[in-house]
């Protein structure tokens, strides 16, 4: 099976849409081309919870879930550098999936 990393919003798929591109050129530019990354709305989240690797939500979460959250807000109101540092965190947990 492959690794899977969920990107969720809120209310409408663009917020997840910017976060879900900006992770899938980070793993092309680090050769992880064999990580699917998809875009769900959070309220649709219980249909992916037993095959998501990495859940990044563009939203705050209220409650635990069995693989790593990473908060992506910063992908919408964050610096360039702010936006690096979290796909760096992302990448960090994307090694430990190996």
């Amino acid at each position: 099976m492959g690794h899977r990393i969920v990107v969720a919003c809120g209310v409408g798929i663009n917020t997840s849409t910017l976060g879900e591109e900006l992770i899938r050129e980070r793993l092309k530019k680090e050769g992880r081309e064999d990580i699917e990354v998809i875009h769900v709305l959070m309220s649709n989240i219980e249909a992916y919870e037993d095959n998501m690797d990495i859940l990044v939500s563009m939203l705050q979460v209220y409650r635990e879930f069995k693989c790593p959250v990473v908060i992506g807000l910063p992908f919408l109101i964050g610096t360039k550098s702010e936006k690096e540092a979290l796909l760096d965190k992302i990448m960090e947990y994307v090694s430990e999936l190996d």
